[in-house]
């Protein structure tokens, strides 16, 4: 019986996707947040926690698409996390590689121009200061945490459903050729010779 697929390939793939849609989105929202975003929420604790909550919906818009494929693998929960944590930091170049005086430039010259050097300076910041790294930790453990519920999830119900296995059948018992087959429990008992009397058991 086949054994019911893991679905690690298609895990990493849609991982892989999702990213790409998260670092897009958060770019908007980073970009046009303003627009529907109140300014006393965006500009709390110098803005951290806008980024940590647009990271969260980010790490939990990931996980979401992720577990629409139900994953069985244990690797796509750190898979996710990884992922998570890329979509946010894309989605930060992205925003300021398409920012020109505080507005939105969405010039796919200005993009391609400026987004390797964004990607670069983003280690420095990182490196300087711990706020960068809590919108990080914050969307990879979202979607950490809620794939691998997912995969208990999956792996208990494909156990609860396969059939256990049929015991293994018993060897037949080798017998010599043209030799009788003679059952194992029930020896037959000796017959003795038909011309010797009897023992009466009298003296």
């Amino acid at each position: 019986m086949s054994q019911p697929r893991s679905g690690l390939l298609s895990g990493l793939i849609v991982g892989f996707v999702a990213t790409l849609v998260c670092a897009v989105a958060q770019a908007a929202v980073l970009l046009y947040g303003d627009r529907f975003i109140p300014a006393a929420f965006l500009t709390a604790g110098d803005g951290l926690w806008a980024m940590t909550t647009i990271a969260f919906a980010s790490g939990l818009l990931l996980s979401l698409l992720v577990c629409l494929f139900r994953p069985g693998s244990r690797l796509l929960p750190w898979w996710s996390a990884l992922c998570s944590a890329a979509a946010v930091a894309l989605g930060w170049t992205t925003a300021r590689a398409t920012t020109t005086g505080g507005r939105p430039d969405l010039s796919l010259d200005r993009l391609i121009t400026n987004f390797p050097a964004e990607l670069t300076g983003l280690w420095p910041s990182l490196k300087d200061s711990w706020e960068p790294w809590l919108p990080l930790v914050v969307a990879a453990l979202t979607a950490y945490f809620l794939v691998r519920v997912r995969v208990g999830r999956v792996r208990a119900r494909r156990a609860s459903l396969t059939p256990p296995e049929d015991p293994a059948p018993a060897e037949p018992e080798y017998r010599a050729p043209f030799e009788p087959l003679q059952s194992p429990t029930n020896p037959s008992r000796p017959t003795g010779d038909l011309f010797t009397p009897k023992d009466s058991g009298r003296a």
